[in-house]
């Protein structure tokens, strides 16, 4: 990734992983201040966000601990906070202004939290469980599945796994068309188990002209989904008002 910033790695002083709203974008910061894009500075338009890096970095580069890991939400914690994959729960809610997606589950936190609402330190709108177990369902599902499936093949291998003392590792429910998603998901981290010099000529390809253009397709194939999502969206509220 260092390789790819080019000429701007002589002056640089500090990495800034995300900058700008949700989802975000790395630059570096330059000796006289100016911000330059860490992913295709010299392209304009389109600039692939943290997030569409960080895809293709996950399938490259993650430990392999890490893919034995089953909690995708921080289970045991008081309270998560992440990136809202969802569509906005109510008209005039644009995500990218900077709003998070969060899970309380404790009432020692949520009297916390209400109490910054209160007193307009945040600003919070109420999601039914439903919109929260959608937007997360297929992450956490899968996370589960793969930490299953990798902990089952490493004991069968006589390798270390680890214990999880206080919950019991099961293989989620799935209907098939999202067993053969998770299944694929699955294999795509394969890149991850191979040797470095096998893995960076992958990486070099995502970085150069030709991974420009399949992420600006993504991109757009994304867009799409998110416009025809948010559009049944508006219409289940409008018919829900009416009602």
């Amino acid at each position: 990734i260092w390789d790819s910033v080019g000429e701007n790695q002589s002056n640089a002083k500090k990495f800034i992983s995300r900058v700008g709203k949700h989802p975000g974008t790395p630059y570096v910061e330059m000796d006289d201040g100016d911000m330059k894009p860490v992913y295709f500075p010299n392209k304009s338009g389109y600039r692939p966000s943290s997030m569409e890096i960080i895809n293709i970095l996950y399938r490259l580069y993650s430990p392999e601990r890490c893919l034995t890991c089953f909690d995708a939400l921080a289970e045991f914690a008081d309270i998560s906070i992440g990136d809202p994959w969802m569509a906005p729960p109510q008209a005039g809610v644009d995500f990218n202004d900077g709003w998070s997606f969060a899970l309380v589950r404790s009432q020692e936190l949520l009297d916390f939290v209400e109490g910054l609402t209160d007193t307009k330190k945040i600003t919070t709108i109420n999601v039914t469980e439903k919109e929260a177990l959608k937007c997360n369902t297929m992450m956490s599902t899968e996370k589960v599945w793969r930490a299953f499936r990798v902990v089952e093949t490493q004991r069968r291998q006589g390798k270390a796994v680890p214990k999880y003392a206080d919950y019991e590792l099961k293989m989620p429910n799935q209907g098939i068309f999202q067993f053969l998603k998770t299944e694929a998901n699955i294999f795509t981290h394969i890149f991850c188990f191979l040797p470095s010099k096998y893995r960076a000529p992958i990486l070099k390809f995502f970085l150069s002209n030709g991974g420009y253009l399949l992420l600006y397709l993504n991109n757009k194939r994304r867009n799409l989904r998110n416009f025809i999502r948010d559009g049944k969206a508006r219409v289940s509220r409008k018919f829900l008002g009416r009602k």
